[in-house]
């Protein structure tokens, strides 16, 4: 078992890809410029970082500031987006 850690970017992506393979509607988008750290967003996850925060799956920490794209995604968190996605496109 490996105990590598998933970024708040590559869980994005991870959703936003499947989303896209189920089909979902993903043209959602929102501007995240306004987040300090957005700069941080990996080129890779951009689309997706855009979606998933324009759709509420992921929101910012630190009373909506940060959205920590290379932080690492706990537990909790991969739950909350997982638990998001799910009241979004599998009701």
């Amino acid at each position: 078992m490996s105990d590598n850690m998933i970024t708040r970017d590559q869980i994005a992506l991870m959703m936003y890809r499947y989303a896209q393979y189920k089909e979902y509607d993903t043209s959602v988008s929102a501007d995240y410029s306004d987040y300090k750290d957005a700069t941080d967003v990996s080129p890779y996850a951009r689309e997706a970082m855009k979606w998933a925060i324009g759709t509420g799956i992921i929101t910012g920490k630190e009373n909506g500031t940060r959205i920590d794209p290379l932080g690492k995604a706990t537990r909790a968190e991969c739950a909350t987006i997982i638990m998001r996605f799910i009241e979004l496109y599998e009701k």
